[in-house]
């Protein structure tokens, strides 16, 4: 939610402003006096005291810092009183304790506000419960932690520590964590502890369950230490605070076999919760894909150095050396080099041959290239190269290698030619060994692009660029199953009335997981992986929602333009998409646009007109977005069945200059000699607007009236 901060209200009547605005919050929400240097509370809404406990007495005339508690950050404290006193917009998650002590992450947003002499007189704080959300990435943390440790060769027992210590540190609770981990038998192999020494553990009374004993699978067992004074001289010689109870999960397989157990040991006499069962819930998969992962890697390391097909050393191999290289200081190159007809050769004699002329190539390799160290091992479908030579000297190895491809291999008795595509890139002690076999596949991937035996060297913001749009990619699945791509309306304006008119819909998206994504980075990505229809349409049916829980409220509606990608307005499902949806509300066609850029008429006219007119019979109107940018043809555009022009904010923005005022000027009386509504985007000066009116410009949008909005804020800019 976002608040004028300059209200035309005397400091009175502006408090009770705020009070009414308070209590109609559908969060907690406080009004701070900012002219206090103590910063009191001054009214609490009912959501608030119910987030939090306490009782209205108990908080008025109090200050914020009523809800700290020993987990608390100071540094965050300081912070946030800061911005109290300081009256600055902010937004800060805070670990917080309700009346009873129990804690929560307090998601606070600070909204100063200024009376009609400018000055800030009040805070309206903002208040939500987001410990879910929060322990959820304290779990994503977690799970990177882990695996890192583990493909750090970090041994079982390690680990387990490594997730006791963890757990107590993040959880909003104090607790001390165990994990058991059974062998076969049932018998304890591995035992996870940070802050309990084992002989403390081993005293404990834990819950334990057999392997053939009847248990819930998805229980949390509970056990209650409150009148077990027995191990209180025990904790007390360790310095250790007295435990009141315990929290055990069991750990299982895939098929809910135990094998281990995780034990949360509590400090305070805390009810169990939901909350505090989900965690658990996603701790001990956690554990399990963790141990099932470790051991794993256990077994792989057992697994021979050298490739059996070829009798070459493996990746194994080279990864061991290469590191010890790294660590005693080495630098060097390392290289991938695939033979481009490695599939062809395999698909003409079979599996063993492609093996063949990768040994074929190492014993060239090994004949050709300057003596010296180096590793040569099988690398898949290809060799990998490791030599120490000077950080520049790669090039002066190219006249080695190309010779390699001079005389052809004898493949199945025949002689086969082929070509090499090489990818390589510097290491030395500041890269690891998996950060150098990522680089050298990343400039390989570009060598396979160029034509002949070719070579590229690593760039550094290549791996950047992959990762992100494979994150990306890998999230869009998930984004669209829990509807995480959320609509953001941003007004258009009547230059006339100076008016809101209607709204553009925007597709704005916060991963769970990846947080704030730009639509620049997500859109192209779905386009390409051809899931922006499915964004389109979710955003469709979010806006059709919006407008009839308004319809039935009784409510004032505006008409909403929403974007459509051309690569969904060609799907030969696109109609029936779009009608299947409109058709399960009752909101009038009036109050929906589509807005498709002008390059849709290049790809097909004929089909682009017949679309178009079947959404004018159905009384959907449809728009130009972006107008100018594109290269569509003057001929074709009065012939469909358009009802706007938006202006695109390039030429906005850049009116002052004579011949980009001349061409907004030109985009305006093109669209009204066609009968087209022109509207101006990017608007950001007051100088833009009148020269847009001046102009004949009837409608626009932009900064200068409004940013994109959450359809919380358009309801409360509608309704106000």
């Amino acid at each position: 939610m976002s608040l004028d901060q300059s209200i035309p209200l005397s400091k009175d009547r502006l408090f009770i402003w705020l009070k009414t605005l308070s209590n109609q919050l559908s969060k907690g929400s406080l009004i701070i006096d900012a002219n206090d240097e103590n910063i009191p509370i001054l009214h609490a809404n009912h959501h608030f005291l119910k987030l939090t406990a306490f009782e209205d007495d108990q908080v008025i005339n109090q200050n914020i810092n009523i809800l700290n508690g020993h987990r608390t950050n100071e540094k965050s404290i300081k912070e946030l009183n800061s911005h109290l006193k300081s009256g600055i917009a902010k937004k800060f998650t805070i670990l917080h304790y309700t009346k009873e002590g129990s804690a929560f992450w307090n998601s606070i947003t600070l909204h100063p506000l200024r009376c009609e002499d400018n000055i800030i007189q009040y805070i309206l704080l903002t208040c939500e419960d987001t410990t879910e959300a929060e322990l959820n990435k304290m779990i994503y943390k977690l799970e990177h932690e882990v695996y890192e440790a583990i493909d750090n060769e970090d041994n079982l027992q390690s680990i387990l520590n490594l997730i006791s210590w963890k757990i107590e540190l993040y959880y909003i609770r104090d607790v001390y964590c165990t994990i058991h981990l059974f062998d076969q038998h049932h018998e304890i192999k591995s035992l996870g502890s940070h802050t309990l020494p084992v002989h403390v553990v081993n005293e404990l009374d834990l819950f334990t369950i057999a392997p053939n004993s009847c248990f819930n699978p998805i229980a949390v067992y509970l056990k209650d230490f409150g009148t077990a004074q027995q191990h209180a001289q025990l904790f007390k010689y360790c310095n250790l605070n007295f435990i009141r109870g315990s929290w055990t999960k069991p750990i299982l397989t895939p098929q809910n076999e135990v094998i281990g157990i995780l034990t949360l040991f509590n400090q305070d006499d805390a009810d169990l919760k939901q909350i505090d069962i989900n965690y658990l819930n996603r701790l001990a998969l956690l554990i399990q894909l963790a141990v099932k992962y470790a051991e794993q890697k256990i077994e792989l390391s057992r697994l021979a150095f050298y490739d059996v097909e070829t009798n070459l050393p493996n990746l194994h191999y080279f990864k061991s050396e290469l590191a010890e290289w790294i660590e005693a200081g080495e630098s060097g190159f390392v290289a991938i080099i695939h033979p481009a007809e490695f599939n062809k050769v395999v698909d003409l004699y079979g599996r063993q041959a492609g093996a063949e002329l990768l040994r074929q190539m190492a014993d060239r390799m090994r004949e050709y290239l300057p003596a010296g160290d180096e590793l040569i091992s099988r690398f898949s479908n290809s060799i990998i190269l490791g030599k120490k030579a000077e950080a520049d000297r790669f090039k002066y190895h190219h006249k080695h290698v190309e010779p390699l491809t001079l005389v052809p291999f004898i493949i199945d008795g025949k002689e086969n030619y082929i070509t090499l595509k090489i990818g390589y890139t510097t290491f030395d002690k500041a890269l690891t060994v998996e950060q150098c076999i990522h680089q050298t596949d990343i400039a390989l991937s570009k060598a396979r692009n160029l034509s002949g035996t070719s070579f590229a060297m690593y760039e550094e913001n290549s791996t950047k660029q992959l990762t992100e749009e494979m994150e990306i990619f890998n999230q869009l699945a998930y984004a669209l199953h829990h509807e995480e791509f959320e609509v953001y309306l941003q007004p258009k304006i009547n230059f006339t009335t100076i008016e809101v008119e209607g709204f553009e819909a925007l597709s704005r998206w916060n991963s769970s997981k990846l947080g704030f994504i730009s639509p620049v980075k997500y859109i192209p990505i779905a386009e390409q992986s051809g899931k922006i229809k499915d964004i389109d349409l979710l955003n469709f049916k979010k806006v059709l929602v919006w407008l009839q829980n308004r319809i039935d409220e009784g409510k004032k509606i505006l008409p909403v333009a929403l974007n459509i990608s051309p690569d969904h307005f060609y799907d030969p499902n696109f109609l029936k998409n779009i009608l299947d949806t409109f058709n399960k509300f009752n909101v009038p066609a009036k109050y929906i646009k589509l807005e498709v850029t002008e390059s849709i008429e290049l790809v097909d006219f004929a089909k682009a007109k017949e679309i178009l007119a079947r959404l004018k019979e159905l009384g959907i109107e449809c728009s130009i977005d972006d107008f100018g940018v594109g290269f569509s043809s003057l001929s074709y555009l009065p012939q469909l069945p358009f009802s706007e022009i938006k202006i695109d904010r390039s030429f906005v923005s850049s009116m002052n200059e004579p011949g980009m005022y001349a061409i907004v000027q030109t985009i305006i009386q093109l669209a009204k000699n066609i009968k087209m509504r022109p509207i101006a985007e990017g608007i950001e000066t007051e100088e833009q607007l009148i020269m847009l009116q001046q102009l004949g410009c009837p409608a626009g949008q932009g900064y200068y009236f409004y940013k994109p909005m959450a359809i919380a804020d358009a309801e409360q800019l509608l309704d106000t």
